[in-house]
């Protein structure tokens, strides 16, 4: 919401209001770690770009594959909160080692890392040398959940959930399991809604 080199990034799809930190992935559908969940009955909250408060409550929440779960909002998020795609799904996402991610944590704040290793279902960054920006993090308690994404265009891609700290790691949203373990699980919790997917 200020003004400044981030107010491009857009982070209206993303919950702030408790440490454990929620990322919409469809309208009424948000993702979690499975280790450090948000509870059923708790107010989540979103601010578009202009600073308006939106309040949902979660109604369940679901485990979905690996360190992943998915939360259901009592209602829909109007247009001007952001759902995040994420990455179309294959087995081999070897060519973004090197690239840089934009990482979040629990103070609502934006560091980035250089991808360290990505496995079929796992994905690492490490610190990017300090001579580059030095804008990097060493990620603690209290990140876990916090999302990651990269830059396509002018969007901002999901592409992992803080599982460990140090540099950052936890479950690659690019999985083809994943995906369709979450898939489901979003049907289950409320039928006719699916996540967007977008090339990297």
């Amino acid at each position: 919401m200020m003004d400044g080199w981030a107010r491009d990034f857009d982070l209206s799809g993303v919950s702030f209001n408790e440490r454990m930190t929620l990322t919409l992935v469809t309208k009424r559908h948000v993702v979690m770690a499975k280790h450090y969940p948000r509870k059923p009955g708790s107010p989540v909250i979103f601010h578009d770009r202009n600073g308006r408060r939106l309040v949902r409550i979660i109604l369940k929440v679901r485990p979905v594959f690996g360190d992943v779960s998915v939360g259901l909002l009592d209602h829909e998020v109007p247009a001007g909160y952001h759902i995040y795609a994420l990455p179309t799904p294959r087995e081999d996402y070897t060519q973004l080692v090197g690239e840089t991610a934009v990482l979040t944590d629990q103070n609502r704040r934006l560091f980035f890392h250089e991808i360290r290793l990505v496995t079929p279902t796992f994905i690492s960054f490490r610190w990017p040398k300090e001579s580059a920006h030095g804008w990097g993090k060493k990620l603690i308690g209290g990140d876990s959940g916090n999302p990651s994404f990269l830059i396509s265009g002018k969007e901002l891609v999901l592409i992992e959930t803080h599982s460990t700290g140090g540099g950052g790691a936890g479950p690659f949203y690019g999985n083809p399991q994943l995906q369709k373990r979450l898939q489901e699980e979003i049907t289950r919790l409320a039928p006719g809604y699916r996540f967007r997917t977008k090339d990297l």
